[in-house]
C-alpha cells in the first residue's frame, strides 16, 4: 500500500387486489331497483287535491278530464323511470373517466422470531390515488428518506424497517434493505404513468446474497398480472430482468455481489424495443408492445410481479425515472462519467449527473481557458473535498479516465496536476510532472507503475488523457493521439472511497511516485469516468 511514509501505495398489498376496472362495467339487473306501477290506481286529480266541482258538467266532459290527468301521470311516472335507469348506467361510466382511484393498501410490519420464521401484522387502509398525466423526471437520492426531489405527490414511504448507508457518491445516504424482511419503498398518492410511452429506469445498485432460486426487485408497477399489465425491473437468475409480465427481457451479464453497479432499463415506443443496460454497456434487447397498465402503486426495492412480494437485498441509491428513451450517449454518462468541471467562471459545480461539486482551499481566479473559462493556480491553493466521494478509486482492478487540459505557466519544476489519496493515507501523484517538465502519468500495483509522457510546453494548452483497465494497463494520450503506455496489470487500490486534489498535494510530495508540489498554471474541462474511454472518445474529448 503506499503511504505518506513509503513511496507510495402499493405500496402494494401482500395479497394484491387489482382495482375494479369500470371500463367494461354493465350494470347487472340487481343494479336497477324493479319499479313498477299500477297506472289503473292513480287517484283522480281533482280528489288529491280534495277539490268538490260546484258546477256542473256533463258526463262527456268529465270523462275527457279524467283520462287528460291519468294521461299526464303516467308520462310523469314513465319519465321518472327512465331517468333512473339513466343515473344507473351513467355513475359507473362517469367513474371509468375519473383519474382518480381508490386502492385498498396493506401496511405489513414483520419481527423475527427464529431465524426461519416471522411474524406478520397486516393493517389494512383505504388509499385514494391519482394518475399523473406526465412526469417528464423523477430522482430519488434516499439521503436518509424516501423523498423525491422534483415533484409533488411521489415522495416514498418505508415499509418493513429499512436502514441506511453511505451513498455511491461518498456523501448522503443510500437505502439498505432486507429481503428476508420485506422491505421497501412505496410511492403514493400519485400514480408514475408508465403506460404506452417511452421511458427509462436508471438505479445504482448494491447486491448482497443473491441466489439464483430467487428474484430480488428494484422497481415495479403492477395494475393486474396479465401481460403488458405489471412493469417490473428485478434480479433473476442473478441477471437484469426487465418487462410488462409475459413480456420480458433478461440480460446477459451475471451481477457481482458486493460491489455498486449501474443498471438501466429502457422501453423505446416508437421502435417498440425493451433494453436493459449494466454500467454503460447494452445487456440485453428485444422487441416488445408497450406496457398498458393505468393504475398500481409505484414500489422501489419490491415488485409485486409474482403476485406476493418480492423484495430486493442490499443497497439502491439515486433512482431515477425519466418519460424518454435514454440513448447510449446518455446511458454511459449517467452510468461512468463520475464528475465534469468546465470550470467556466471559477465555477467548481459537478456539471456531470452527480452533483459532486468541489472546494477550493486557498484563492483561485478565473483566467481564459481551452473552452470557455480555466481556473488559475499559483504555487499552492489546489482544488479538494471536504469528504471522500470517489468510490471507483478505491476498487482494485476497477477501470477509470482522466482527462484534462493543462497549461504550465513560469517555469519547470515539479508540480502535481491530479493527486489522489484515501483516509488511510494511501497516496499517489496520478498526473504530475518533474523538475525538469517531463509529464509522468501513475498507478499501483504494489508499487508504482505508470507511463511517461512528453515535456509540456510553458504557456501552451496541451490535452492530457490517461486511461487504465486491467487488460491495457495504462494508456496515456497528448493532444487526442495515443502516446506512451505500461502494459497490464491491476490496479491495487485502497479498498476505500478516494479523494482527488487538482492542481496541489498538500504536502503529499513523498507519496508515489516520489515527487510533485503545487502547479503554476491554468486547468480546464477536467472529466473522470469509471471506465477505460476508448481512443476515439479521447480524441473527441481533446477536439472540443
Amino acid at each position: 500500500m503506499p503511504t505518506s511514509t513509503q513511496a507510495c501505495t402499493t405500496f402494494v398489498p401482500q395479497f394484491y387486489v387489482p382495482v375494479q376496472n369500470y371500463a367494461n362495467y354493465r350494470p347487472s339487473a340487481s343494479s336497477v331497483r324493479n319499479i313498477t306501477a299500477d297506472f289503473n290506481q292513480v287517484t283522480d286529480v281533482d280528489e288529491i287535491h280534495g277539490v268538490n266541482e260546484v258546477n256542473e258538467v256533463s258526463p262527456s266532459s268529465d270523462t275527457y278530464k279524467n283520462t287528460t290527468s291519468r294521461r299526464v301521470l303516467m308520462a310523469v311516472l314513465a319519465m321518472c323511470i327512465v331517468a333512473i335507469a339513466v343515473i344507473a348506467v351513467a355513475v359507473p361510466v362517469y367513474l371509468s373517466l375519473s383519474k382518480t382511484t381508490t386502492t385498498t393498501t396493506t401496511t405489513s410490519t414483520s419481527t423475527s422470531t427464529t431465524a426461519t420464521t416471522s411474524t406478520t401484522t397486516i393493517t389494512t387502509t383505504a388509499t385514494t390515488t391519482t394518475t399523473a398525466q406526465n412526469i417528464p423526471s423523477a430522482f430519488w437520492p434516499f439521503d436518509n428518506n424516501a423523498l423525491e426531489l422534483y415533484n409533488t405527490g411521489i415522495d416514498g414511504t418505508v415499509s418493513g424497517g429499512p436502514t441506511y448507508t453511505t451513498s455511491v457518491l461518498g456523501y448522503g445516504a443510500a437505502i439498505s434493505l432486507t429481503r428476508s424482511s420485506s422491505q421497501y419503498v412505496y410511492i403514493t398518492p400519485t400514480i408514475i404513468p408508465f403506460n404506452s410511452r417511452s421511458f427509462t429506469v436508471e438505479a445504482w445498485i448494491y447486491p448482497i446474497g443473491f441466489s439464483a432460486s430467487n428474484d430480488y426487485g428494484i422497481m415495479g408497477q403492477c395494475q393486474t398480472t396479465s401481460t403488458n399489465f405489471c412493469f417490473h425491473v428485478i434480479v433473476r437468475n442473478i441477471n437484469l430482468y426487465f418487462g410488462f409480465y409475459s413480456s420480458d427481457l433478461q440480460g446477459g451479464t451475471t451481477l457481482t455481489m458486493n460491489i455498486w453497479q449501474h443498471v438501466a432499463c429502457v422501453y423505446d415506443l416508437t421502435t417498440g424495443t425493451q433494453q436493459v443496460w449494466l454500467n454503460g454497456n447494452l445487456d440485453g434487447s428485444r422487441s416488445a408492445s408497450a406496457y398498458s397498465g393505468l393504475w398500481g402503486i409505484t414500489t422501489i426495492g419490491a415488485t409485486f410481479q409474482s403476485g406476493s412480494i418480492t423484495s430486493f437485498n442490499g443497497y439502491i441509491d439515486n433512482v431515477r425515472y425519466t418519460s424518454i428513451a435514454k440513448n447510449s450517449t446518455e446511458i454511459l454518462r449517467d452510468a461512468n462519467l463520475q464528475v465534469y468541471y468546465s470550470f467556466n467562471g471559477g465555477s467548481l459545480t459537478d456539471y456531470g449527473p452527480n452533483g459532486i461539486n468541489a472546494t477550493a482551499v486557498g484563492v483561485l481566479v478565473s483566467t481564459t481557458g481551452r473552452v470557455d473559462q480555466a481556473i488559475q493556480f499559483n504555487s499552492g491553493p489546489y482544488i479538494s473535498y471536504t469528504y471522500y466521494p470517489f468510490y471507483f478509486l478505491g476498487v482494485s482492478g476497477y477501470s477509470y479516465t482522466m482527462a484534462l487540459w493543462a497549461k504550465p505557466t513560469g517555469s519547470y519544476s515539479a508540480q502535481t496536476l491530479v493527486f489522489v489519496t484515501a483516509s488511510s493515507g494511501w497516496c499517489v501523484h496520478f498526473v504530475v510532472t518533474t523538475s525538469t517538465g517531463v509529464l509522468t502519468v501513475n498507478s499501483w500495483m504494489g508499487s508504482g507503475v505508470g507511463a511517461v509522457g512528453p515535456t509540456l510546453t510553458l504557456n501552451t494548452w496541451t490535452h492530457i488523457g490517461y486511461t487504465y483497465s486491467t487488460s491495457n494497463g495504462v494508456l496515456l494520450y497528448i493532444n487526442g493521439n495515443l502516446y506512451s503506455s505500461s502494459g497490464s496489470f491491476t490496479f491495487s487500490a485502497s479498498g476505500a472511497p478516494m479523494l482527488i486534489r487538482l492542481g496541489g498535494d498538500s504536502g503529499g510530495t513523498s507519496c508515489s511516485p516520489g515527487y510533485g508540489g503545487a502547479f503554476t498554471g491554468a486547468l480546464d474541462e477536467f472529466y473522470l469516468y469509471n471506465r477505460e474511454l476508448t481512443a476515439a472518445q479521447i480524441y473527441a474529448l481533446a477536439n472540443p
